[in-house]
Formats: structure tokens, C-alpha cells, sequence
């Protein structure tokens, strides 16, 4: 079976998550995305998240957690594509390369259009979307601690 994969940026700070503006260059274009893609022979889902997050925003942001979040399986069943979502410390600035013509921060009550087919199935799914708040409620004070307790150590 062929997969791919895509990443749901959440910020830890505001609660906001990255979409990427697909560019021209770009099958599904100018549509609202999760960053992402197709999987290398071989390739595990999470190996394929990480090298495709890399390529699409330029480098590796700190990741607090990487929690699988929903999982789309065709109807003849030869490809699935699984969507994360990858906690961060703070929004961040992109370094897009020419699959992406932008990128946005937004809330989960407010999503930029027209999304990505693949986006809409996941962000206008209700269950999905409060999951996504749940891992915001529950990881932000967890988060706010771990950078509390290196700030504490860099002072001592």
C-alpha cells in the first residue's frame, strides 16, 4: 500500500495551528494543506512525516510530541495517508521551497480557504478538530514547565 503523511503544526503558546498554501508548482494548488507527503519505498509514516516537514518549512522545528491524529484509507484500500499532529513550543516562520506559495497561523474556529481535500475531511470533522484542542489543553502546561525547568537550570 502507498501512504503519505502530514503534519498539523501546533503551537504550545497560542494554540494556533501552520497550514501551507499550496503553490502552482504543485498537483491540488492554491488549496489550504497540512505540510507533507508521499512516503519513499520503505519508508515509515512518522520517518516520511519528519523528512517531509523538513523539506517543506526548511528545517526541523523543536517538537514537543508527535501524536497521530487521524488516518485516511482509500475505498480500494491502496493508500492511506496519516495526519499528526507535531506540538511546538511557539509559532514559528517557515522557509518554504516551491511546493508552498505561503503559509498561514490560524485558529481551530477559523480556517483559511479553499482546504485541500484531505484537510477538510480532517478539520471540518468535529471529533477530529477537539482533539486537537485536547492535545492543546492537556500538552500547554506540560510544555510551559519543561521550558521553565531548562530556564531554571541556565541560571543556576
Amino acid at each position: 500500500m502507498k501512504h503519505a503523511s502530514g503534519a498539523i503544526l501546533l503551537s504550545m503558546k497560542t494554540g494556533n495551528i501552520c497550514l501551507q498554501f499550496r503553490s502552482d508548482s504543485v498537483k491540488h494548488s492554491r488549496t489550504w494543506s497540512f505540510w507533507g507527503g508521499k512516503s519513499e519505498p520503505g519508508e515509515k509514516a512518522v520517518d516520511t512525516l519528519l523528512r517531509e516537514v523538513e523539506e517543506e518549512i526548511g528545517f526541523l522545528p523543536m517538537i514537543g510530541k508527535i501524536i497521530p491524529l487521524h488516518t485516511y484509507t482509500s475505498k480500494d484500500e491502496n493508500f492511506a495517508y496519516y495526519t499528526y499532529v507535531i506540538t511546538i513550543p511557539h509559532e514559528i516562520h517557515p522557509k518554504v521551497n516551491h511546493e508552498t506559495a505561503g503559509y498561514c497561523w490560524t485558529s481551530l474556529q477559523s480556517f483559511p480557504t479553499p482546504l485541500h481535500f484531505g484537510a477538510k475531511i480532517v478539520l471540518l470533522n468535529k471529533n477530529v478538530c477537539n482533539k486537537i484542542k485536547q492535545i492543546y489543553e492537556t500538552q500547554k502546561d506540560t510544555l510551559i514547565l519543561n521550558n521553565f525547568a531548562e530556564k531554571i537550570a541556565v541560571n543556576k
